[in-house]
């Protein structure tokens, strides 16, 4: 009887042209074993199963093929043949279980070895950022003076833990999420090799891309597990599979806390646990609901069509509230963790999510209203910092830019972990930790996130942030954040105007009327500002 192999396994990609997504990463490394310009260390940085591993392997045969395709393995060559896993000279490590001083030291003395049968001997350090600090400074002594046949590949999820004297020298690269699109044309075509397309439709596969959140291992082997039912297979048992609940099922619970229905609330719970759901999954789940809340409420046609119309009931639900029970959930997530007893204290932490909302709020009419038309509550979006302000703010930053204080401000920015247990500033912690400082100067910092809806919420704390930031580093810093896709705007714009001979000047900003209607003399000077020109694309 053969051995069964695992989808993940058996369609792992075995060279460059069979890596989905990952299409810059990918063009750079074909290039530089083409023009012969190889890296001696090099940072594979990016979430869980989006490749990092797998891209490593073929780099690490790519570069000792004898007769390379454009970049790609040739696949005849002798050393293309080889197993990779019995290749002495392609030493992969697990930093996890292999974290001390003494498995590093033992590299460095290994290193200065010639490789046995190949041109280059490799080093994968996978999830890399489990070393110690110690190791890490002892990896750092090779990595300032490596020998030409040594290729180091260090792969992780956290590049923030990773010291900067590291990053320094590597190169590196950032593998991204996977789109749905990318990761459905992967499971079609497995599942047209496996000839089990009749057992999954179309609406399977979607949700199947869609829960994966851009991890293609995750979706192949969801996948695995999904065909082994050997029928063909629904949508609630793809949500089995993972302990999790659909759309509806998710916004009902949402429904019933804002309408402080306490008893429905305990019942929700109890038949999650009684059925064995993953209650940490599923209150991630509940979040990111919460978050498309927030961001309907805030944007125009964010989202399509038919899953606006799941959240128009939550659209007069007061925002400062949301952003309240946002905070409890994420709480909730952290401190689960940390008890055994997980279901009471999930019980407890949802009756305190109903008492945010206010005690006659109640759904009518597929609308979530307050039904005291004698203590009718204003509904707003007003965060802490108003546009015009947020733009001369960036203004000013961009003009007082200073690497070396930056440089200083991320050497010291890992002080946030020790407030991630802080009754006070967890939340704040936790936020910051998603954040990337851009751009620092004696006065100003300019922070980016991935999510608009954590761009939000930065927005509506910056009096905490500020005050948090002071206790840091004793310094009392403006804040601005942006979303990730504004700053390549900004970078952009800002660079084109310095080019084009532009200068910046430095905008008073009136504390005593930060809420007055625009100042177009303001507005023009500042329409296009868009960019840091200290910070340039890696």
């Amino acid at each position: 009887m053969s051995e069964y192999i695992t989808l993940y396994r058996k369609y792992r990609p075995k060279n460059f042209s069979e890596v989905v997504g990952q299409t810059t990463t990918i063009t750079i490394l074909k290039n530089s074993i083409k023009l012969n310009k190889i890296g001696h260390a090099y940072i594979f940085a990016g979430p869980r199963g989006t490749g990092k591993t797998s891209v490593a392997k073929i780099f690490a045969r790519a570069v000792n093929c004898l007769n390379n395709n454009d970049g790609d393995l040739c696949g005849k060559c002798g050393n293309c043949k080889k197993n990779i896993e019995e290749e002495i000279d392609i030493v992969e490590i697990d930093a996890a279980s292999n974290n001390g001083v003494d498995e590093i030291r033992e590299i460095r003395n290994n290193v200065k070895l010639l490789p046995s049968n190949l041109k280059y001997k490799i080093y994968i350090v996978d999830e890399v950022h489990m070393l110690s600090d110690s190791a890490f400074n002892a990896l750092l002594k090779t990595l300032e003076e490596p020998p030409s046949h040594v290729i180091f590949i260090l792969a992780t999820t956290e590049i923030n833990k990773i010291p900067s004297t590291v990053l320094s020298r590597c190169q590196k690269f950032n593998f991204k999420k996977l789109n749905n699109k990318e990761i459905k044309e992967r499971i079609k075509y497995i599942c047209e090799k496996e000839d089990r397309l009749t057992n999954i439709d179309d609406s399977c596969i979607e949700l199947i891309s869609r829960l994966s959140d851009g991890g293609l291992r995750d979706a192949i082997n969801l996948l695995d597990q999904a065909l082994s039912i050997n029928k063909e297979v629904t949508i609630d048992e793809i949500y089995d599979l993972l302990g999790l609940i659909d759309d509806d099922s998710q916004f009902e619970l949402i429904e019933n806390i804002i309408s402080k229905n306490i008893k429905s609330v305990i019942k929700i719970i109890n038949n999650l646990y009684d059925s064995g759901k993953n209650i940490p999954a599923i209150l991630n789940q509940i979040l990111i609901k919460i978050e498309n809340i927030i961001i309907y409420n805030n944007t125009e046609k964010y989202f399509d069509e038919k899953y606006e119309k799941k959240l128009i009931k939550f659209s007069k639900v007061d925002s400062d509230k949301i952003i309240e029970l946002c905070k409890q959930m994420f709480e909730l997530i952290y401190n689960l963790k940390k008890n055994t007893d997980q279901k009471i204290l999930v019980e407890i932490y949802f009756i305190k999510m109903t008492f945010i909302f206010n005690e006659n709020i109640k759904i009518e009419n597929n609308s979530i209203i307050n039904d005291d038309k004698n203590n009718q509550e204003e509904f707003t979006n007003e965060n802490k910092i108003s546009f015009e302000e947020k733009k001369i703010l960036i203004n000013n930053c961009l003009c007082l830019a200073n690497k070396k204080l930056k440089l200083d401000f991320l050497n010291n920015y890992g002080l946030i972990n020790n407030y991630i247990s802080d009754k006070k500033y967890n939340s704040i912690a936790n936020l910051l930790l998603k954040a990337t400082p851009e751009v620092v100067s004696n006065k100003y910092i300019l922070f980016t996130f991935k999510k608009n809806f954590e761009v939000i919420l930065f927005d509506k704390n910056i009096e905490i942030i500020v005050k948090f930031l002071k206790l840091l580093y004793n310094n009392e810093y403006e804040v601005i954040g942006v979303s990730s896709e504004d700053w390549k705007k900004i970078k952009e714009d800002y660079i084109n105007n310095i080019k084009n001979g532009k200068k910046y000047e430095f905008i008073e900003i009136n504390k005593n009327n930060k809420s007055s209607k625009k100042n177009n003399n303001i507005e023009d000077k500042i329409e296009n500002i868009f960019g840091d020109i200290h910070i340039t694309e890696e």
